[in-house]
């Protein structure tokens, strides 16, 4: 057992069948959004699939994103048509599949001019690259119009909305007074990145039993033309011959293949850094909307409210390794100066910085200049059998959150036709996990709830938090919560309770602190953290394993490495028990 992960129930059953596997048709390296929609869309097809991933399902940029579901509105301005059309369809298929954790998201864009950024962007649409000046009323509006009607496939959000200054004023007191007016449109928020890639890891094993899927388990290299496997808890080492293996290793995709024999140079990738805030006033000031607006060098960054916070970000700068990726101070400077272009009455101090967290996003490598101007777009390549390796390697390059299931889907198609096998099912309108069968008419929502809290015996206000949580899985988390562990509070999270921390662990395969406050629940991301919720967390993962009345030293064991990459990576910064939280640092 290492110091900071201990396999639960669930996760033990998985590595006994990885032991069993000798063969497998597709090995997916990689379990962040793209590898777990292609795992989904593959099983479905009925091909058998083993998923690994050398942290946690999700992890990476999949749950460093800044959880917005759009169609890239600013990709307009390099005639990236293709894109936003497949982008905003994509969007519109995520509010109707996963109506659980993507709903709208009213967005604004204030303009300081009226016509700022015409020629400019007239420049950048025929590749004559230079930096973008405020962008005017009249290039916002344009865009919007041309994004509404890329966007009208399946379409079920409101159309866009300008309002000149007076209005705006009037709708947005605390606006800065010196617009010119503002431009509204909705794309959709999703809540819960990290859950929904761990519902199309699910919905993969349910269309497949005979597929596997397993985290913390990492590629470690091939031989005798079978790919090496170790267990990151226990370093227990697997071998499997895949036909194929899909590289989904996103930033880490160079290092995959390098594992492989296969050395190459795909990945350019960008950190994206976020800050949540907690200040009430700008909160309010925001009045529910998301904004997004120009930082007066021609880079757009975004805030919005998100669990009681307020989010900031995001950075676009190239990152040598994504190892190496953290938040940095002066980018944290960087988000708290220009939300004062927006509201600048408004100050947003330091110490109200709650939570900080990075991602890298797997770019394909590009020459040196602006970062802003890389593709978004997703991209293959294919690395032929050699000698020593009997198999192909396909690495997904690039892509983006909302258009994961179009990639997972001619993922699949090239896989498909290298298994000389044939399509079968879509997932272009398949609801997943707690989506299907959502409650969406009046009342229905709050009849659902009502019913399945007398059917667990659940007060209807906890039935009303694992609803809007989990969707209808809620129905399955209830249960079980009043049976494992009880209602009893987490520790400063009190609409979270002892019992789900323990159904996460035995049912979803969560082995680690980090696994349970960064990618299972969104704790960390409410800035909830604490060190006795640490603790407390820690002696349930210990119970789940085994390991009954844990001495402290043992708790702090789990504990030390998470505060070792909170830290590390500039994440935590409101961590009650500052003190003690330093003393326990210094054990790591």
């Amino acid at each position: 057992m290492t110091r900071h992960k201990v396999n639960t129930p669930n996760r033990r059953d998985a590595l006994e069948r990885l032991g069993a596997i000798h063969n497998v048709d597709v090995l997916i390296v990689g379990a962040g959004i793209n590898g777990a929609g292609s795992f989904r869309d593959l099983c479905l097809n009925g091909v058998t699939c083993l998923i690994v991933d050398r942290e946690d399902f999700g992890a990476g940029a999949t749950n460093a994103s800044s959880r917005i579901a759009h169609g890239g509105l600013r990709y307009l301005e390099t005639g990236q048509l293709r894109l936003v059309a497949e982008a905003t369809l994509e969007r519109n298929r995520l509010l109707q599949n996963a109506p659980h954790y993507v709903k709208p998201l009213l967005i604004t864009i204030p303009s300081f001019s009226r016509f700022g950024g015409v020629l400019a962007s007239v420049g950048k649409l025929f590749g004559k690259a230079r930096s973008m000046p405020t962008r005017g009323v009249a290039l916002v509006k344009t865009g919007l119009v041309i994004y509404d009607w890329l966007g009208r496939k399946q379409r079920s959000l409101p159309f866009h909305r300008v309002d000149g200054r007076r209005s705006a004023l009037a709708i947005l007191p605390d606006i800065n007074p010196s617009i010119a007016g503002i431009s509204s449109y909705y794309d959709a928020r999703i809540t819960h990145t990290e859950r929904l890639a761990f519902e199309l890891i699910e919905a993969g094993l349910a269309a497949n039993p005979a597929s596997l899927a397993i985290n913390h388990v990492a590629l470690c290299g091939f031989r005798g033309g079978r790919v090496l496997l170790r267990d990151d808890c226990e370093g227990t080492e697997f071998t499997v011959h895949p036909k194929i293996v899909v590289n989904a290793g996103g930033a880490w995709i160079d290092d995959v293949n390098s594992l492989m024999g296969q050395r190459d140079h795909l990945i350019g990738g960008t950190k994206g850094s976020h800050v949540m805030v907690e200040n009430e006033t700008l909160r309010q000031a925001m009045g529910g909307r998301a904004f997004s607006f120009d930082d007066g060098d021609g880079r757009m960054c975004v805030a919005y409210e998100a669990f009681g916070l307020v989010m900031l970000g995001t950075s676009d700068i190239r990152v040598a390794h994504a190892d190496d990726a953290t938040c940095s101070n002066e980018e944290i400077a960087y988000f708290l100066d220009k939300i004062r272009i927006v509201f600048p009455k408004i100050e947003v101090k330091r110490d109200e910085v709650k939570y900080a967290f990075v991602g890298v996003r797997p770019l394909p490598q590009a020459p040196a200049g602006a970062t802003v101007n890389i593709s978004r777009d997703h991209s293959f390549k294919r690395h032929d059998p050699t000698t020593d390796r009997p198999f192909p390697i396909l690495s997904l390059i690039g892509g983006k959150w909302t258009t994961f299931r179009a990639f997972s889907e001619q993922t699949a198609d090239r896989v498909l036709a290298e298994l000389k096998r044939h399509r079968t099912r879509s997932t272009a309108a398949l609801p997943i996990g707690g989506g299907r069968d959502y409650p969406r008419g009046p009342g229905e929502p709050q009849a659902w709830i009502e019913r399945e809290a007398r059917a667990a015996g659940m007060e209807t206000g906890r039935m009303r938090v694992l609803f809007e949580r989990y969707g209808t899985t809620a129905r399955i988390v209830a249960p079980f919560c009043c049976q494992a562990g009880g209602e009893a509070p987490l520790l400063g999270a009190t609409d979270y309770s002892e019992g789900e921390i323990r159904y996460l662990l035995q049912r979803e395969m969560a082995v680690s602190v980090l696994d349970v406050v960064t990618r299972r629940t969104t704790l960390a991301l409410e800035g909830a953290l604490s060190l006795p919720l640490l603790r407390q967390l820690a002696r349930i993962i210990l119970e789940e394993s085994g390991v009954q009345d844990p001495s402290p030293a043992v708790i702090d064991g789990i504990v030390v490495p998470a505060l070792a990459y909170f830290t590390g990576r500039n994440a935590v910064y409101s961590l009650v028990g500052a003190g003690e939280t330093a003393t326990l640092s210094g054990q790591a």
